[in-house]
């Protein structure tokens, strides 16, 4: 449940108290609070949050505030990518399903007896065609090619940081010998 402090700005409609106030938009206060406070621990970002619930995004930002989130970039950014590959997946569901849609309407062209059937056949074989040739999600070589940059970035950044955390810890240059040898020592005693 969001927390709110009595010293929350009026702005954000003072969603506290009761529960019962209503804010402009007819959405109950404490109702508003919880739906931003739901959507940001999805990992959605601001704009995203008011453009779905309707709620300013000054007004969702003071909330996401009182509640102890803060919205990260690369969350959000990782949040959205998921999204995305989500709604591919389920754009190639709905393509495959109109394609079987399409073998069904063939079906029904070649076993029409009566040339409205056939008519009607005709028309939903190319209205099936249509929507399944726009449904069908196209991936690009170039698409491709900026998830693996992506990916190798992320590897590159987390190797980074492992490096940095050996050095800080132990106070020599990680391509050192003695970074090799307190490795080696290290590995040694997690064998045994």
């Amino acid at each position: 449940m969001p927390k709110f402090d009595g010293e929350t700005p009026e702005s954000i409609g003072n969603e506290v108290s009761t529960g019962m106030e209503v804010a402009a938009d007819n959405v109950p206060v404490q109702g508003r609070a919880e739906m931003v406070v739901v959507l940001a621990q999805q990992g959605m970002g601001r704009n995203e949050i008011s453009r779905r619930t309707g709620i300013s995004t000054a007004s969702v930002s003071r909330i996401a505030e009182a509640n102890g989130i803060s919205f990260d970039g690369r969350k959000v950014e990782v949040a959205l990518k998921a999204r995305i590959a989500e709604l591919k997946k389920a754009q190639a569901g709905i393509a495959l399903g109109l394609h079987e849609d399409i073998a069904v309407a063939r079906m029904l062209l070649r076993t029409a007896r009566t040339h409205r059937d056939y008519a009607f056949a005709s028309k939903a074989i190319g209205d099936l065609t249509q929507a399944a040739q726009r449904m069908t999600p196209e991936i690009s070589e170039r698409e491709s090619a900026e998830e693996v940059k992506d990916a190798l970035m992320e590897l590159r950044d987390q190797m980074r940081a492992v490096r940095d955390g050996f050095e800080a810890q132990y106070s020599v240059p990680f391509d050192s010998p003695e970074a090799a040898e307190i490795i080696k020592q290290e590995a040694n005693q997690d064998e045994s």
